[in-house]
């Protein structure tokens, strides 16, 4: 599938209703939550949260929302001045991969849904130039979000 924008509908929408859980990656100092759900046909909301010895160091919220025929990621992060957009441009079944390459960082954002583990990978150019890329590894979460 090419890597520019492609004609878009609800069912690129419906390709993604993997993404729709509760996911959640420990590791030996942090716990981190990722969070989807379908609001409607063209707008699923979300977020993520990164807690660190019980306080929260990093907080998101999210949306992929279909908007005048394509769909977008949108993240809503408190160091950028406004919520950033990052086009579909590859879905099926069990990924997908969102871009904005006018954005510092990152410039890609893939999603991955390995047999119920979620596997997000961001990536674009570091503060050196170099392509630089971070993957985080969610399972599903049955922690009730209140």
């Amino acid at each position: 599938m090419s890597k520019t924008a492609f004609s878009q509908n609800n069912a690129d929408m419906q390709k993604l209703l993997w993404i729709v859980d509760k996911w959640v990656s420990q590791s030996e100092t942090s716990t981190s939550y990722e969070h989807w759900e379908k609001t409607n046909e063209t707008l699923y909301t979300g977020g993520s949260e990164t807690i660190k010895n019980g306080d929260t160091v990093f907080a998101e919220k999210l949306k992929i929302e279909l908007i005048e025929g394509k769909v977008y990621y949108i993240a809503d992060v408190a160091h950028n001045p406004a919520p950033v957009k990052f086009l579909l441009t590859e879905v099926n079944e069990n990924s997908a991969i969102f871009e904005n390459p006018e954005h510092d960082f990152p410039q890609k954002i893939t999603y991955i849904n390995e047999n119920g583990i979620l596997h997000a990978v961001i990536e674009g150019p570091g503060k050196d130039g170099k392509t630089k890329k971070s993957g985080f590894f969610y399972a599903e979460n049955e922690v009730k979000y209140v």
